[in-house]
């Protein structure tokens, strides 16, 4: 009966493809497996007949994971270059603490368990939920079904015992985050009119001069609205539109005057406003200032929408493509600004053959050399490899005529596609394996190893970050990004109202998983 999933492999990827998905839908309590479920789902049916897995299609995995990882680094490549000098710090201890997890679990499951390394590499890459850590086990075991036994016990494990650790820290009441380097971005922008009632430079308005707060429009007494280009001396009786996070609009309106009764916007006969999608591959990795809006068109860019997050439009802003620009101009330039961004849905999935072609073959070409230590080999192999470059390439956006990085949709879409393939791969080529070795006397001292190793790890991050003086929300991000599970950073979030949260999973996730991929191979050697 089952030999039919064999006969039909291609069949037999998409349905548990498909089945994942949905398993990966339900809710534990406070967990969901997410793309994860596709993992499980793969690793029933091909526990149920040994000749399910070897009948996957040979590589598939790889290029799943490649692009996978791929996407990723370009996303995370920025954010990490970005945070390098202000959270070394932070990322020395988060190093720290992956290394003495890796010898916890690497001596703890070797010397006291007497479990192999391969079991133990993947149990690794399991509670640090990080998937091309999973493919550099496989990839340096003589058997790659190993890993995923590890992998497969390990990774519920730690998505439950880290959404623990998240809601203990905001359970937290004195967590002084003494250190903290602000706040971060907004989590949301406003938009809001004030009647200004005193003179006063706009260059002496609380968050002017440091990217908080931007001026959309504004209407000297007596006047007629325009853009708000180049604002000297407001004057009592003028009217301006400020835009910024709710604190900045706030402490704007106080040093101004008071807020309108009607906003200066509804009136859109002169100065007129519009969400417009950046599909200009011209434009892409180029500044705000860099587009000289004021100049060709006498408009001004105030917000960026990128995916869900809504970012201040200040002059150093990197733009990529599928931003959505919101822009005040003169109505009458309207079409030009947007014939000048592009605003051509069509292209929002589109994806650069050729830059991405180079990007992975670069990839995986630095993913090539070798480096013996011991008994152990260590390279960065199609895992790392690919993640690398991608940082890199994400960190430049644009090289000449070439732009590395991807629409945020085509992005997410690409990367989705990868990791559902991967996963599907690895569990049905590991289904068999698992069924024979995870619910046994092995299977629970192997658990017990991951159990120690995942409260070790977690704990030490908590105690790390605290001790550099880390603020709670920025606590609970570096956690999600620590352990690298989208899930927990969605839970943190749900937890508390901060953009710490996610600045702090920017500043640890890419660094997290290559760091992972190193302790991996050296655990495979025990």
């Amino acid at each position: 009966m089952w030999q039919f999933f064999a006969d039909y492999p291609w069949f037999t990827l998409f349905i548990v493809i498909a089945a994942g998905s949905l398993l990966g839908m339900v809710r534990f309590g406070p967990v969901k497996l997410g793309p994860a479920g596709v993992l499980f789902a793969g690793l029933l049916l091909g526990a149920l007949d040994p000749d399910i897995g070897p009948a996957v299609p040979a590589g598939l995995s790889v290029l799943g994971l490649a692009l996978y990882v791929y996407t990723v680094g370009l996303e995370a490549g920025p954010a990490f270059f970005r945070e390098l000098r202000p959270q070394l710090a932070v990322m020395t201890g988060a190093v720290a603490a992956l290394v003495v997890t890796a010898l916890v679990v690497g001596l703890l499951g070797s010397k006291v368990f007497d479990l192999d390394g391969p079991y133990l590499a993947g149990g690794f890459a399991g509670i640090g939920t990080t998937t091309p850590g999973l493919a550099a086990a496989q990839a340096s075991s003589p058997d790659p079904a190993q890993p995923a036994t590890g992998y497969a016990i390990g990774y519920p494990l730690a998505v439950v015992l880290t959404i623990l650790f998240v809601s203990a820290v905001a359970a937290a009441r004195t967590w002084p985050g003494r250190r903290d380097p602000g706040s971060g971005l907004p989590r949301e922008l406003i938009t809001r009119t004030v009647d200004v009632t005193r003179p006063l430079r706009w260059a002496d308005v609380p968050g002017a001069t440091d990217g908080r707060l931007l001026a959309s429009a504004h209407r000297p007494l007596g006047g007629t609205p325009r853009v708000a280009r180049d604002l000297d001396t407001l004057a009592p009786g003028d009217q301006v539109v400020l835009v910024g996070g709710p604190e900045a609009v706030a402490a704007g309106i106080a040093a101004l005057g008071a807020q309108a009764s009607t906003h200066l916007l509804d009136r859109r006969d002169i100065v007129d406003y519009r969400r417009i999608l950046l599909t200009n591959p011209d434009l892409a990795g180029h500044t705000v200032a860099e587009l000289d809006l004021g100049d060709r068109y006498g408009a001004k860019a105030t917000r960026v929408r990128r995916g869900d997050q809504d970012l201040l439009a200040h002059d150093d802003l990197l733009l990529q493509l599928d931003d959505r620009v919101r822009v005040a101009m003169p109505r009458e330039r309207t079409a030009e600004v947007t014939g000048f961004l592009g605003d051509t849905e069509a292209k929002v999935s589109e994806v650069s053959a050729v830059s991405m072609g180079l990007g992975l073959a670069a990839g995986f070409l630095i993913g090539i050399p070798k480096l013996t230590v011991g008994s152990t080999v260590l390279s960065l192999g199609t895992a790392a490899g690919p993640l690398v470059m991608a940082m890199v390439l994400g960190r430049l956006r644009r090289t000449g005529p070439l732009v590395w990085v991807l629409p945020t949709r085509a992005n997410l879409t690409l990367r989705q596609i990868g990791l559902l393939i991967f996963l599907a791969c690895v569990g049905l080529t590991s289904g068999y394996a698992f069924r024979r070795e995870a619910f046994s006397l092995f299977g629970l001292r192997l658990l017990t190893v991951l159990v120690i190793g995942a409260v070790i790890s977690y704990a030490l991050m908590v105690l790390v970050a605290r001790f550099l003086g880390q603020s709670r929300p920025r606590t609970m991000g570096l956690l999600a990004g620590y352990v690298g599970n989208p899930a927990i950073t969605a839970y943190a979030n749900s937890r508390v109202s901060d953009s710490r949260v996610n600045t702090g999973y920017a500043t640890l996730f890419a660094l997290a998983i290559l760091v992972k991929i190193v302790c991996i191979q050296l655990i495979v050697g025990l």
